[in-house]
């Protein structure tokens, strides 16, 4: 009887053991995914900063040569990728700059002095002549 009683308490022991591993494994578990969750939040966030700055980066170069004088020429650079997304950047009818991420999750547009040209990703040529604002002649 003693001895019945004895491999019982060890199954029952390797039950407990199994249980306990378990519930310590899940609790980790969703530990990672809340942690996981949060970064992605966080990486989010951050790529729609980016986006942010250099639209208003474009935006501060229109308007500092529609405010310049006649004559006023500069180079600027925009990033390859943003966040190591690609990205495309568009004037929309000659007074808005449209920005967007390849990944269509990131997109702003905002609204710019008049301007002709295009913007290219990368080295960029801004300059006043005659009243008029041209990128990359």
């Amino acid at each position: 009887m003693l001895q019945r009683h004895r491999n019982l308490s060890r199954g029952q022991s390797g039950i407990e053991l199994i249980i306990v591993v378990g519930f310590f494994a899940f609790s980790f578990l969703i530990f990672l995914l809340v942690i996981h969750r949060n970064t992605a939040d966080e990486r989010f966030e951050n790529r729609n900063i980016l986006v942010q700055e250099v639209a208003l980066q474009i935006q501060q170069e229109i308007n500092l040569a529609m405010n310049s004088a006649n004559g006023y020429s500069r180079q600027f650079v925009l990033p390859m990728t943003i966040s190591g997304v690609s990205y495309t950047v568009d004037i929309v009818d000659g007074d808005t700059v449209y920005i967007k991420t390849d990944d269509e999750k990131h997109a702003l547009s905002l609204p710019t002095a008049e301007v002709t040209g295009e913007i290219i990703i990368g080295v960029n040529y801004i300059s006043k002549v005659d009243d008029v604002v041209r990128l990359n002649p």
